[in-house]
Order: C-alpha cells, then sequence, then structure tokens
C-alpha cells in the first residue's frame, strides 16, 4: 500500500503525551517515594522512553494514512461507489418448469391436424393435393427451434391427417392429439362440414389450446381452452362483409335477403340473421341444406327447392354462412349465377371451392370480405423471410410459386406454407408473450396483450373479443380465371383495427 503523511493533529497529541509522561517521570516533593504503578499482570509500566517511542511509531507514516488519501476512493480503489453499495441486486430469471400439460422444462408438445387430401382427391373432392404437409410444418418448427425455440423451449409436433366428411376420423384425430398425446395446443385445427364437432372436441371436451379451425359464437360457448385464429372468426367475417356492403351501397336499408346455409353452419345462421337486420335489411327466408358434402346428389335436389323457395320470395340477394360450395353449385344448377347478387363470410372455402364444382365460372361475381389478397401475402417480406425462404432451403425440391401460377390440378405448395406459417406464427407470439410460466392463463393473458403485432402478411391485433388477428379487410369477389379461381379485390384494404 503506498505510505501516507501523518495527520496533524495527531502528531500533536503524541507530542503532548510524550510530554506529559516525561514531566511525570521527573517527579515533585514527594514524587521518590511513590509506589510504581502495575498492570494487571502484574508487570511495570513502560518508562518513558518507551512510551515516547511509541508515540513516535503511531505518528510514522508508515501506519497512518493521510485522510486526504482515504477519502479518494477513486484514485485508489479502495472504496466502493456510493451509487454501486446501494444498487439492487438483479433479480433472478424466473425459472422454467413442467408448468402444464404438454409443457416441460425444455419442450413445448403441440398436435398438429392437415387435411387428407389423398382422401379427398380419391373421392373427388379436390383436384389436387397440398404437397408435402408434414415437411412443411417440420420445416418451419425446425427454424423455430434453431434460433431459440419459444423462450427457451423447444416445440415438439406429433402429426395426424383427417378427413374432413367422416366424423369417426374426426373423433379419431381429436383423440390422438389430445388424448394419446400429451399436447399443450393443437395448431390447425379442422375445417369443413366437421368443423362444428370437431373443434370444440379440441376446445371443449378435451380442454386443450386451439389454433385455426373454424371459431364461431356456438362453438366458443362449448370451449374451456383458449381459442385463436389467424384469420377472422365467423362473427368478424359477417360484421366485415356487411359493414363493407353498406359502405359500397350494396346493401340497402330494407333490402330483402334470403339465408341459405349447409349443415355444418346451421348454429351460425341466427347470428347472420341478426347481423343483417341490425344493417336494416329484411330477410325473409331461411332455408337448411341437410345433406351432408359428399353427398352431392341429394344435395342438389334439395337446393333446386329451397331455390325455388327462395324464387317465391322475393329476395334481391342471397347470403351463404359458411362453406359455400354446395349452394353455389345449386344456383348455377338453377340458371341464377350473374342473376342475383350472392354474399359469403368465409373467403377460405370460397378460394377452395373443391371438385364437385367443374366449372367453377359459376362462383364469379361471389361477394365475400377478405384479408390481403395470395399475392400479397406472398409479396409480404415477412412472408417470404419466415415462411417461403424457410421451406425453400430445407426442402429444396418443393414446388413454391407464386399463388397465381399454380394451375388447376397442380399441386399447390403456397396454400400449405400460407397456412401453416401464420398459424406457427401467431401461436410463437402468444406463448412468447405469455412467459416462461405457460399455463392456459398466462397464454390467454398473452394473447390480450398483443395489441398490435404483425403476422405474415400484414398487420394484427386481439383482444379479450377479438380472437382473429387479421386487421386488413376489403371487399372481393371470386374470379375463376385468376390461378386456379380464386378472390380478387374489389375495394382497397382497410384496417379496421387501427
Amino acid at each position: 500500500m503506498t505510505r501516507k503523511r501523518p495527520n496533524t493533529i495527531l502528531r500533536l497529541l503524541a507530542l503532548l503525551l510524550s510530554f506529559l509522561l516525561l514531566a511525570a517521570a521527573c517527579g515533585g516533593d514527594d514524587g521518590d517515594d511513590a509506589e510504581p504503578v502495575s498492570g494487571d499482570g502484574g508487570g511495570d509500566m513502560a518508562d518513558d522512553d518507551d512510551m515516547a517511542d511509541d508515540s513516535d511509531d503511531m505518528a510514522d507514516d508508515d501506519d497512518m494514512a493521510d485522510s486526504d488519501d482515504m477519502a479518494d476512493s477513486d484514485d485508489d480503489g479502495d472504496m466502493a461507489d456510493d451509487g454501486d453499495d446501494m444498487a439492487e441486486p438483479e433479480p433472478e430469471p424466473e425459472p422454467r418448469t413442467a408448468s402444464w400439460r404438454g409443457v416441460t422444462e425444455d419442450t413445448i408438445t403441440v398436435g398438429v391436424a392437415m387435411l387428407n387430401f389423398e382422401l379427398l382427391v380419391d373421392i373427388n373432392l379436390s383436384p389436387a393435393g397440398w404437397g408435402d404437409q408434414q415437411g412443411v410444418w417440420e420445416a418451419l418448427i425446425a427454424n423455430l427451434n434453431a434460433n431459440g425455440g419459444i423462450n427457451g423451449r423447444t416445440v415438439e409436433a406429433v402429426y395426424e391427417y383427417y378427413s374432413p366428411i367422416d366424423p369417426v376420423d374426426a373423433e379419431r384425430v381429436c383423440t390422438a392429439l389430445t388424448e394419446d398425446n400429451e399436447t399443450f395446443a393443437v395448431l390447425g385445427g379442422f375445417v369443413g362440414p366437421l368443423a362444428g364437432t370437431a373443434d370444440p372436441c379440441i376446445t371443449g371436451l378435451n380442454e386443450t389450446i386451439l389454433i385455426g379451425g373454424e371459431i364461431n359464437a356456438a362453438e366458443l360457448e362449448q370451449s374451456r381452452a383458449p381459442w385463436y385464429h389467424p384469420g377472422p372468426t365467423i362473427e368478424f367475417s359477417t360484421e366485415n362483409l356487411l359493414g363493407l356492403l353498406v359502405e359500397t351501397g350494396r346493401l340497402t336499408e330494407g333490402m330483402p335477403v334470403y339465408v341459405i346455409a349447409g349443415r355444418a353452419a346451421e348454429a351460425t345462421v341466427d347470428p347472420v340473421i341478426a347481423a343483417f337486420e341490425a344493417r336494416g335489411a329484411n330477410v325473409v327466408g331461411r332455408s337448411i341444406i341437410e345433406a351432408n358434402d359428399g353427398e352431392t346428389l341429394a344435395q342438389n335436389q334439395q337446393l333446386e327447392v329451397i331455390l325455388e323457395r327462395f324464387k317465391e320470395s322475393g329476395a334481391e340477394a342471397i347470403m351463404i354462412p359458411g362453406n359455400p360450395a354446395a349452394t353455389i353449385r345449386g344456383i348455377g344448377l338453377a340458371g341464377l349465377n350473374g342473376q342475383v347478387p350472392v354474399w359469403n363470410n368465409n373467403p377460405g372455402g370460397l378460394n377452395n371451392l373443391g371438385e364437385t364444382i367443374t366449372d367453377k365460372s359459376i362462383a364469379d361475381g361471389v361477394l365475400t370480405s377478405l384479408g390481403p389478397t395470395d399475392t400479397e401475402i406472398y409479396e409480404h417480406p415477412l412472408y417470404q423471410s419466415a415462411c417461403n425462404d424457410v421451406v425453400a432451403a430445407a426442402m429444396p425440391d418443393a414446388d413454391l410459386r407464386p399463388p397465381t401460377d399454380y394451375a388447376e390440378g397442380e399441386e399447390n405448395w403456397f396454400n400449405p406454407v400460407r397456412r401453416y406459417c401464420r398459424h406457427l406464427a401467431l401461436f410463437v407470439e402468444i406463448a412468447t408473450a405469455a412467459g416462461v410460466n405457460l399455463t392456459h392463463d398466462s397464454f390467454k393473458a398473452g394473447a390480450e396483450s398483443l395489441t398490435d403485432f404483425t403476422l405474415p402478411g400484414g398487420a394484427a391485433s386481439l383482444s379479450a373479443t377479438k380472437l382473429g388477428a387479421d386487421d386488413l379487410v376489403r371487399l372481393a369477389a371470386y374470379d375463376h380465371t385468376e390461378g386456379d379461381g380464386q378472390t380478387v379485390p374489389v375495394t382497397d384494404l382497410i384496417d379496421v383495427f387501427p
């Protein structure tokens, strides 16, 4: 340690002590006879020479620190900065634990439901498949895990294919993804006629989180687990459509409307009618197609009767809740296509009419509410980097093209990449916001905190009442000349949740 100068006051005290001791040693008139003073141990006190030496030693440079130097903490580094001494220690990060079914310290297990296109092509319900669907999922999940997973956990998946027209198969897949395997959530869900029972099997009976499916109010009432979708829910699709129809003058006060729905969408008919009436429209009739998809002849026979009722009702437009394929086919057979406005609140079903409609031109002009087009999604920078590029790198043989480049009958790889990437991206957003203590409650809270974020394709948000993420909508019409048939914009995109 650096030697210090003695403190001036301490030096004076030391000298004063030496003087007093010396005076005592010289004695007074009767000091010669005084007893020497003993210490506790019986020894004599040190003589004045020793005491003087001690005082000198106390004042020695080697033993006393300079008061100025002691205060100089910055130069000597002997004293910690006041701010450092008072700083609170950093809190320990919350540990990852097996916080819920399907969640361990290191992993999150999800179930993945995919349409069985091999079956759909065989029974002429689809002209072609969607490429290697499971390969697309595996590429996206592997990329997620390679980049740190979700809050330090990797994602593991269990895969199942389902038939959209076979209730036994739908029940099998629901059981496999929720009971037979410990899954935290199911991604993809069910579409088609069985969605109304298969999706609630996941979120209701088996209390498992679902990202996807076809969300509507009737099914939500059966659910006991969080349920979200990248696109709008049925209720929001209906409200968006009606708002756009009113704004463009296509739906007017008192206009008579007829509602036709398949059995799978029967539970949504009353809310749709209520939404029309709230806009001032006059719903003059409603009919349900009792035959299921796949029972094409029976559906056509029933639609022949239903459309005669429509003509007699005086209605000026037809509203189709849910999958529109059967009703559009019946409208074409009745020669009404192009003669009457037709509206639909299921853009996904309108974009995938299936093989039972051999001449898709009969659907031309059917209006729906739509988010960004397939082309706009494909060209979105986040879609390219997070979806297309990831699959292309993992699957060099994948036929990844712009969506309008696929002809009818070709394997369409864009559909699974778009759909599955957006579903996974939404799950990752919510689970990340939920934090490391991943439970149903934290997942729900995480979703409701996402008031402004981006999915591949555009702006998104969620809330306690908004369960579909997309914010951008427009009016769109079906055009059979676009790609293998799809909707095209009629109005500009607007952000309905700015």
